[in-house]
């Protein structure tokens, strides 16, 4: 069966078509998950990342568009794209976790008028409750208040490690700054001129 598909394929003159939100154009691959039936970075993204770097060896661009999604699914992406090696590229928008992977690009470039997008982390107080409650006996959580030292302990850890991840990846420390001073639901989106000073851009 999969003989006859190659062929058809061959035939139709076509690259092998990988699994929405995934498209090929020559030596860039196409990450879009804003036009399709895709809601966001999703869990399995990463495993259909790195099946269309193994299948296409002259890939040398990854375009994103999403407005974010699953965050630790696009750490995983972005380690897959630093060690590819690739350059990333926005023409629309890349937002909240896709920023994430935007950054893991060697040579990072944006089309004039593309938005890409910051926001610091919120979790709900319905969230936390029902989080607390069904975690508490496995993290031996005897108290909200012993819920409440891991949850300090581990924003600590994620701060540290989003300033980590910028230093590594060149970008000022100052995107930090800007972003963990936003509102809870807020969104910032800096200008170009900004993009290019702070090294979200490099050129």
């Amino acid at each position: 069966m999969q003989r006859y598909l190659l062929i058809i394929m061959i035939c139709l003159g076509s690259n092998p078509v990988f699994a929405s939100p995934f498209s090929i154009q020559g030596d860039t691959l196409i990450y879009n998950t804003e036009d399709g039936e895709d809601d966001g970075i999703a869990l399995g993204h990463a495993e259909l990342l790195l099946d269309a770097l193994h299948n296409n060896k002259d890939i040398k661009l990854i375009k994103l568009h999403s407005a974010g999604g699953v965050r630790i699914e696009a750490q995983y992406m972005a380690d897959i794209i630093i060690d590819a090696g690739l350059d990333t590229h926005v023409d629309e928008e890349c937002s909240s976790s896709c920023v994430r992977m935007f950054l893991a690009g060697k040579k990072r470039t944006a089309d004039l008028g593309a938005q890409i997008g910051f926001h610091r982390g919120h979790w709900s107080a319905d969230g936390m409750r029902k989080y607390y409650e069904n975690n508490k006996e496995i993290n031996d959580w005897n108290t909200p208040f012993d819920f409440a030292a891991w949850i300090y302990d581990e924003a600590q850890i994620d701060v540290h490690e989003f300033i980590t991840y910028l230093t590594t990846r060149g970008v000022s420390t100052d995107i930090a700054a800007k972003t963990y001073r936003l509102g809870q639901d807020e969104m910032w989106f800096p200008r170009r001129n900004e993009l290019l000073s702070s090294g979200i851009l490099t050129e």
